[in-house]
């Protein structure tokens, strides 16, 4: 059996909105630990733009969890990373390590490209307007609200932690 799909974004609540100039259109400290503890010790696959966000942002890759890229350009290779070709591969790839979650890292392609494959959305919902150049796919029919974090503020933005689980069993 595979393990579970599952998907940590950071979301506007009215918009859906997620990024701007190929990066996070918000940086809240603590919505970017919730994505480690969420992903910790599990396999991440993202795409190779996001990929490159996050060493440019951080100066290395996600540490203490697989980092499985997907890149169609057949040259693609990053010593730091798995590197796949496609989805199906990477997904291959990540249930090697038996996890109890693979994680999808983004990005908006790679979202719209799983999001009726996914079990659980760990969402951050974000109360502001910023408009982003990428959105989240429409995930509200197919999933039900299962636990609230209470609302939370960073520097006046107001914030709140979402899980939602598969209404029925996600497709392959």
């Amino acid at each position: 059996m595979n393990p579970p799909l599952a998907l940590v974004a950071g979301i506007g609540r009215h918009n859906r909105s997620i990024g701007k100039a190929g990066g996070l259109l918000r940086m809240v400290p603590d919505d970017l630990r919730r994505f480690a503890a969420k992903t910790i010790g599990k396999p991440v696959i993202m795409g190779r733009k996001t990929f490159e966000s996050v060493i440019a942002l951080s100066g290395r890759p996600l540490s203490d969890r697989p980092n499985i890229v997907l890149s169609r350009n057949p040259d693609y290779e990053h010593q730091q990373a798995i590197v796949c070709r496609s989805l199906a591969a990477a997904l291959e790839r990540a249930a090697l390590y038996n996890p109890d979650e693979i994680h999808i890292g983004g990005g908006p392609e790679l979202y719209d490209q799983v999001i009726h494959r996914v079990d659980r959305l760990y969402l951050t919902l974000f109360n502001d307007e910023h408009e982003g150049e990428a959105r989240f796919p429409s995930f509200e029919d197919e999933f039900v609200e299962v636990c609230r974090h209470g609302v939370r503020q960073h520097e006046g933005l107001e914030y709140e932690w979402v899980d939602y689980m598969r209404r029925r069993p996600a497709t392959e």
